[in-house]
């Protein structure tokens, strides 16, 4: 694993994984074990997850994934922090309502696009029960953690984990909710949680601090006061990394056109004064808005005639 860093972006970090609960165990413990490559030494790449019924010829016995095993999968890719793609086949799952579900999840999505690889809290201390690592944490920021317990066996599995294993101080008012469908309840004392599973089976915990109020990204805005008509010109934002994590950019240029990103470049095709605005999404659902002003001056270059005038030489 040593010999591309520093040379590629991307780094694949498990086995391949299939349309089968085998292949997302049996990727599982690598995902976990390089949970800590994740940004240091490049992207995480946990290849495809896929949620659908397909069937792919690959083992000589294979069923369609079912709903948990599906789960499975797609938790899988966002506790890895990194790379986040879909490797059904896009009409066969268009087609069904409920897998569909999974990949336009908000939660699974705002893990995947805050990109921070979860600690796997059990990876040299999992139950032998366990089979393999199985218990994930995610902090997003101080008021909310994401918790992932995968249940790899052929049994129904029970977890008490307590606060002080999740980072969690005892005592205080957490929300426990569970993000995938259909909801299911958590019993949460006032410093443990139990959970009970399925076999083949992922349970997602959203994890909420209430005492700490929801807020929005801090932003500074970096912006030119002044630009030439037609001049390429940077757009660009600060957020504090002390703060709430910001996960979407949202530029409004004032001239009726917009753009993405959190770095990007705009060029005026007229002068005027226009007010720049920028709306960044948070993990606590909040969004911070910022505005600026731009003093766009000169003119159109002359390009070349765009009519035929038979009188030009």
């Amino acid at each position: 694993m040593l010999t591309p860093v520093g040379i590629v972006d991307d780094g694949r970090v498990s086995q391949d994984t299939g349309h089968s609960f085998d292949r997302s165990k049996e990727a599982a413990p690598g995902i976990a074990a390089r949970y800590y490559m994740h940004r240091n030494f490049f992207i995480n790449d946990p290849d495809a997850f896929t949620v659908s019924r397909q069937l792919v010829e690959e083992r000589e016995l294979q069923r369609p994934l079912s709903l948990n095993e599906a789960e499975v999968s797609i938790a899988l890719a966002a506790v890895s922090g990194g790379m986040y793609e879909i490797g059904d086949d896009l009409p066969t799952l268009g087609s069904d309502a409920e897998r569909l579900a999974l990949v336009q999840n908000t939660d699974l999505l705002l893990m995947a696009k805050l990109g921070r690889a979860a600690t796997p809290i059990d990876l040299l201390s999992y139950n032998g029960e366990d089979e393999q690592p199985s218990v994930f944490s995610l902090r997003e920021d101080p008021r909310q953690s994401i918790l992932a317990v995968f249940n790899w066996t052929e049994k129904t599995r029970s977890h008490r984990l307590s606060f002080a294993e999740l980072g969690l101080a005892a005592g205080r008012k957490y929300d426990f909710k569970n993000i995938l469908e259909p909801p299911v309840a958590v019993s949460a004392g006032t410093d443990s949680i139990d959970l009970e599973q399925p076999a083949r089976s992922v349970r997602l915990i959203k994890i909420t601090d209430n005492s700490i109020p929801a807020a929005a990204p801090s932003v500074k805005v970096r912006v030119p006061d002044q630009a030439e008509i037609d001049e390429d010109i940077p757009f660009d934002l600060e957020v504090d990394p002390a703060g709430v994590p910001a996960i979407a950019y949202r530029w409004d240029f004032g001239d009726g056109t917009t753009e993405d990103g959190r770095h990007v470049r705009h060029a005026y095709t007229m002068a005027g004064h226009f007010t720049v605005r920028l709306v960044v999404d948070g993990v606590d659902g909040v969004a911070a808005e910022k505005q600026a002003q731009v003093a766009v001056n000169g003119s159109l270059s002359v390009g070349p005639p765009t009519r035929y005038d038979k009188e030009q030489p």
